[in-house]
């Protein structure tokens, strides 16, 4: 029997910087050409750092309903939860206690919600409010009572060879000047979305994915085609296969009719 998902085509988008311009505007072509992109039977999926709880009404003004959250570690497709990679809760409790010392924040993210290990900080409240996301509350177990898919660790770069260097089991991305995405070893974008074609039957050269971030640079190498975004990271455009216009040149549109996916 032929899988008919063979030939069905896939496109990841990225949210920040890819489908969304500083925490709130999506362009009216990415908009549309999202949804002729739809009509002519391609999925699509946003793949982000965020969680299910952390998008907002994202999903719905672009019309996707299927999610790679958690930078891969939660899998949603329309609807369903059909992938999920929690953090060990042994090398959670060793990290809170090694930022403790350093007075460090923690934000735990689990499926529906998160907690902060500190009460108050500014930087935290200063940079998810830039990204029009939920600030945590002051919830110090939140890592010993709910599952934890991705953590935030507040710090500087010159302090993060602390932590890159003691852990094993993760890996620590930066993502803003005083913070960095916390996910198990090896994990990425990229991992939620092996997960899924390969469950699903699709074929890789049949994927398409946009980023701009380095969050985003395992996912571009990944799938077939990796569409880095004019307004990215240098290391994005230097490992994508096509580098489209910026977020505000109509990027994404541009980069879909360049596949001719539209």
């Amino acid at each position: 029997m032929v899988n008919q998902m063979e030939d069905q085509k896939v496109v990841f988008f990225d949210i920040d910087g890819t489908l969304l311009h500083e925490g709130s505007y999506i362009p009216p072509s990415t908009i549309s050409a999202i949804q002729a992109l739809r009509e002519n039977g391609v999925e699509t999926f946003i793949a982000t750092g965020r969680g299910p709880a952390m998008l907002s009404d994202i999903p719905e003004r672009v019309g996707i309903d299927s999610l790679v959250c958690y930078n891969g570690q939660i899998v949603v497709h329309k609807g369903e939860i059909v992938y999920r990679n929690t953090l060990s809760k042994d090398a959670l409790g060793r990290l809170t206690t090694h930022a403790a010392s350093n007075d460090h924040t923690l934000v735990y993210l689990g499926q529906d919600r998160g907690g902060a290990s500190r009460p108050n900080d500014a930087i935290v409240k200063q940079s998810l409010g830039e990204l029009d996301m939920p600030i945590p509350s002051f919830e110090p177990n939140f890592h010993t009572e709910e599952d934890v898919y991705q953590t935030l660790l507040y710090c500087t770069p010159e302090d993060e060879h602390h932590y890159i260097n003691a852990y094993r089991e993760f890996d620590f991305i930066r993502w803003h000047p005083h913070a960095m995405d916390v996910i198990n070893k090896g994990a990425s974008k990229a991992d939620g979305i092996r997960h899924f074609i390969e469950t699903n039957g699709y074929r890789l050269e049949n994927t398409y994915a946009f980023g701009d971030a380095l969050n985003d640079l395992a996912m571009l190498q990944y799938v077939g085609t990796g569409i880095a975004m004019g307004n990215g990271r240098t290391e994005t455009k230097d490992v994508a296969d096509f580098v489209t216009k910026s977020i505000l040149e109509d990027g994404i549109e541009y980069g879909l009719k360049a596949m001719k996916l539209i």
